[in-house]
């Protein structure tokens, strides 16, 4: 009983998800920076994974732009590739997600930004493994 008050409790703060930024990307005039973080709710759960963008001077708020549950960029790669394709444009590439949410689109920091998505990419460069797991190695 103890147990599972102590795991409900922990389900209720998010304390026990880990949430590690593990990629980050500068656009064409250095202005905006688009980071991956990687969420990690334990074995019975899929990786998260949050886009957000933010300036990059002077350092302040992210605007969280999508979130993808589950998101691979090969067969046992986890994870999503963002890049800028334009200096106002983010491409978010992967293979499969179970759910890909949009969540802001444009009017990013009184600037306007597009976030492209694009599944069907297949990353066979990608390791095997959380993405978190890979950069620590």
């Amino acid at each position: 009983m103890v147990l599972g008050l102590a795991f409900g409790f922990c389900l209720l703060l998010d304390s026990c998800v880990s949430r590690v930024e593990v990629a980050r990307v500068v656009n064409a005039d250095g202005g905006l920076v688009a980071t991956v973080t990687e969420t990690n709710g334990g074995a019975t759960t899929d990786f998260g994974y949050q886009v957000d963008i933010r300036r990059n001077w002077p350092v302040g708020w992210s605007e969280r732009v999508a979130y993808f549950y589950g998101a691979r960029r090969s067969d046992c790669a986890y994870g999503v590739n963002v890049r800028w394709i334009k200096n106002d444009t983010l491409l978010i590439g992967y293979m499969q997600a179970k759910s890909a949410d949009v969540v802001n689109r444009t009017g990013i920091f009184g600037r306007s930004v597009n976030v492209v998505f694009k599944s069907g990419i297949n990353d066979p460069s990608a390791p095997c493994g959380g993405v978190e797991y890979n950069l620590s190695r």
